[in-house]
C-alpha cells in the first residue's frame, strides 16, 4: 500500500469515527502527509545533487584529458621528480625526445637524474636550491642523452603538493644552439680584442716611426720633396685615426653589457672634434650656426667618435668642389638636438634607414661602412636617436638627440 492510499483510508476513517478517534486519524494523516512532502523534497535534492555530481565528474574527466593532452603534446619537456629529487616519476614525450629516448616509460622506469646530469656538482646545486627555495628559474646545465651525446638545457622547476605527496615539476627547453652561438661570440670578442691590441700598439708604433722619419726629412736642408713628406704625414695621421676608430669599435662591440654612462660636457667634445676636422679637411668649410650650449650630456668618452664620424662623413662623401658643413645645436629642455648638414649629393629615401646598418656604405665608398653603424649604436646606448633628412637645396642633414645628464 502506498502513502496515497493510506492517507485516503485515514481520512475516510476519520469521517466515520467518533470525535476523539477522528482527531487521532486526522493527526496521523497530517504527519504522514508532512513526511511525504519531506521525502519528496529530499528526493528532489538528491536528484539535483546527483546531476551536479555527474556534471562535476564529467568536468574533471575533461580537465584531466586536457591536462594529459597538454602534458603529452607540449613542445617543452615536462617532468616530475620524486620528493628526494633523484628520480623521474613522470615525463612527457617531449622530455623523452630531449633525452633521446623513444618511450617516456623508459625514463620513468630506469633513468635517474644522476644519469642525465653531465656535471655532478651542477646536480648537487640543482638539488640544494630546490630543497632550500622550492623553485628555480632558468637553471642551465648539460645533459647526457641516451646515445651519449651532450646537450644544453634550461630548466624551470617548482615544488608541488598533491594527493601523492610532495614532488617537483620542471619544464625543460634545449638551448644548445644558443650556447654554441654564445661560445662563438665569446671567441670572436677575444679575437677582436687581440686585434685591437695589435692595431693600437703595433701599428701605432709603426706610424710613430713613419711620422718621426717624416719630421726628420722635413727638417733636413737637403730635402726637396716637401710635398711627398706632407703626404706621408697625412697618411700617418689617417692611419692613426683609423686605428683609434677601430679601437672604439672594438670597445663598443665587445663590452658584453650596456655601456657605462657618465656626464660629458658637450662644448669640449664637439668643439675638439670640429677643430680636428678643420685641420684634416682644410678645403672644407665647417660653420657653427649656434653657440654650443654649455650642458652636460648622458654619454661617455666615445661621444667624440659620434661627432668625428658625422663631421668626417659630411666631407668624405661630398662631391662638390667646396664642401660646406653646418652644425647647429638646439636645447629642447630634457635633451639636445644636434644637426650636421652638408651640401653633398644627399641620400635617397630608400637608403635613409639602411645607412645605419653594420657594413652599409655608399656605392663609391671605399670605407668599412662601420662609422654610421657605430654612431647609431652609441647614440642608442646613450638613450638618444639619430636619423637623416634632406637638406635644401641639396645634401643631407644628420639629426641626433642626446639626453642631458
Amino acid at each position: 500500500m502506498d502513502r496515497g492510499d493510506l492517507l485516503e483510508r485515514l481520512e475516510s476513517a476519520a469521517s466515520e469515527a467518533e470525535s476523539d478517534e477522528e482527531t487521532l486519524f486526522l493527526d496521523a494523516a497530517a504527519v504522514i502527509r508532512e513526511q511525504q512532502e519531506r521525502i519528496e523534497t529530499i528526493q528532489q535534492e538528491l536528484a539535483e545533487t546527483n546531476e551536479g555530481m555527474m556534471a562535476l565528474t564529467l568536468e574533471l574527466e575533461a580537465a584531466e584529458r586536457r591536462y594529459r593532452s597538454l602534458f603529452e603534446d607540449a613542445a617543452e619537456g615536462i617532468y616530475k621528480t620524486t620528493a628526494e629529487i633523484d628520480a623521474y616519476q613522470m615525463v612527457n614525450q617531449s622530455m623523452a625526445d630531449i633525452l633521446g629516448y623513444d618511450d617516456p616509460e623508459e625514463i620513468e622506469m630506469a633513468v635517474s637524474l644522476a644519469d642525465v646530469f653531465v656535471d655532478p656538482d651542477r646536480l648537487s646545486e640543482y638539488q640544494s636550491q630546490l630543497q632550500q627555495h622550492e623553485e628555480i628559474e632558468d637553471f642551465e646545465y648539460r645533459i647526457r642523452r641516451a646515445d651519449g651525446t651532450v646537450r644544453w638545457v634550461s630548466d624551470n622547476v617548482r615544488r608541488i603538493d598533491d594527493d601523492n605527496g610532495r614532488s617537483f615539476r620542471g619544464g625543460v627547453i634545449d638551448i644548445t644552439e644558443r650556447k654554441e652561438y654564445e661560445r662563438r661570440l665569446e671567441e670572436r670578442n677575444e679575437a677582436l680584442e687581440a686585434l685591437n691590441r695589435i692595431v693600437r700598439h703595433d701599428i701605432g708604433n709603426d706610424v710613430q716611426v713613419i711620422s718621426t722619419w717624416a719630421e726628420t726629412l722635413a727638417a733636413s736642408e737637403e730635402c726637396d720633396s716637401h710635398d711627398a713628406i706632407e703626404r706621408i704625414r697625412q697618411q700617418a695621421a689617417d692611419i692613426t685615426s683609423i686605428t683609434r676608430e677601430a679601437g672604439v669599435v672594438v670597445d663598443a662591440l665587445t663590452g658584453g653589457e650596456e655601456l657605462s654612462l657618465d656626464s660629458v660636457l658637450l662644448d669640449s667634445s664637439l668643439r675638439s672634434e670640429l677643430e680636428s676636422q678643420r685641420e684634416a679637411h682644410p678645403d672644407a668649410e665647417f660653420e657653427l650656426l649656434d653657440t654650443i650650449p654649455y650642458v652636460q650630456l648622458q654619454a661617455n668618452e666615445m661621444l667624440d667618435s659620434v661627432f668625428r664620424n658625422l663631421l668626417s662623413n659630411a666631407v668624405t662623401h661630398n662631391d662638390t668642389d667646396q664642401p660646406v658643413v653646418e652644425i647647429s645645436c638646439t636645447d629642447r629642455g630634457e635633451d639636445l638636438l644636434i644637426q650636421v648638414a652638408d651640401n653633398g649629393p644627399g641620400i635617397p629615401d630608400d637608403q635613409k634607414e639602411d645607412i645605419f646598418g653594420k657594413g652599409a656604405q655608399s656605392v663609391d665608398s671605399d670605407g668599412t661602412g662601420i662609422g654610421l653603424y657605430l654612431v647609431d649604436y652609441l647614440v642608442t646606448q646613450y638613450g638618444g636617436d639619430v636619423w637623416v633628412t634632406d637638406n635644401e637645396p641639396s645634401g643631407a642633414v644628420f639629426n641626433l638627440t642626446l639626453p642631458k645628464a
